[in-house]
């Protein structure tokens, strides 16, 4: 661009200085045709006018012709600084770009490496269900049926698109904390049980997962749940009042104080 100006500024100024070198010569041209016609009969200050008003003429093209260039000369340089911010913001560009396609890069790498640790997460994550499945199978069986559906949702969770690695993992998390904060626990709760083929209204205590145990509403009899076989087995007498006072306790009816249920005996040799 700057080479283009140049050359055409250069044939401009050429052109200019050959106009005015034509005009001087057709100036004195003019003055020596017209003395010689008018011959020693006009006066020299006839031709001292003319040659005046010629050279005031002269002047002003000429004047025209160096506006002219000024003109060319302030386009000349406002192209040129133009062309210098153009090419500043063209480098500034270059760098955004450069820094976008390694932000891009980067971003690329760290997809995958997500990719590669959601391979080994995600067995992971399946199998902890399965474990949790199989925990609470084999737990006593309280809050069973919450218990149960707990799972199940962790595993409909796993088969979502929409939800993230780590929120499915997260939720995983949070149902092994509350089988956790289970055992640690002592609650009573009112239900039912099938007994004999009758359906009994009784009263539950839990206490912790060492001892999970019920009560008639009468408080007459009982039974405590056997881990090992898996089954009720009758509260032996010497337990209905301690029990009951401990049920009291859970609700909140009754003062704390110690009492004692019966502890099967491969829960305390564990």
């Amino acid at each position: 661009m700057k080479q283009f100006l140049n050359r055409n500024l250069g044939k401009f100024m050429k052109k200019q200085v050959l106009f005015k070198k034509t005009a001087i010569a057709l100036m004195a041209s003019a003055v020596m045709g017209s003395t010689i016609a008018a011959g020693p009969f006009n006066s020299s200050m006839n031709i001292e006018k003319r040659i005046d008003k010629e050279a005031a003429s002269t002047q002003v093209s000429v004047d025209r012709l160096a506006e002219q260039t000024t003109d060319l000369a302030l386009e000349y340089r406002n192209t040129l600084q133009q062309v210098d911010s153009l090419r500043i913001y063209n480098t500034q560009l270059e760098r955004q770009i450069a820094s976008q396609e390694k932000e891009i890069a980067s971003s690329t790498e760290e997809m995958e490496t997500i990719d590669e640790t959601e391979k080994g997460v995600l067995p992971l994550m399946d199998e902890m269900i399965k474990t949790l499945d199989e925990f609470v199978q084999l737990d006593i069986p309280f809050n069973l049926e919450k218990r149960q559906e707990r799972v199940q949702n962790l595993y409909g969770l796993m088969d979502s698109a929409d939800v993230t690695v780590s929120e499915k993992y997260r939720k995983i998390l949070e149902a092994y904390q509350i089988e956790m904060q289970y055992g640690n626990a002592v609650s009573a709760s009112s239900g039912t049980i099938d007994k004999d083929g009758e359906t009994l209204t009784v009263d539950f205590l839990r206490v912790g997962r060492l001892s999970y145990v019920y009560l008639t509403v009468d408080g007459e009899s009982g039974a405590y749940w056997d881990k090992s076989s898996a089954t009720w087995k009758p509260l032996p007498n010497e337990f209905l009042d301690s029990v009951n006072s401990a049920i009291n306790m859970a609700k909140g009816v009754a003062t704390q104080e110690l009492f004692k249920v019966p502890v099967p005996v491969t829960e305390a040799a564990q």
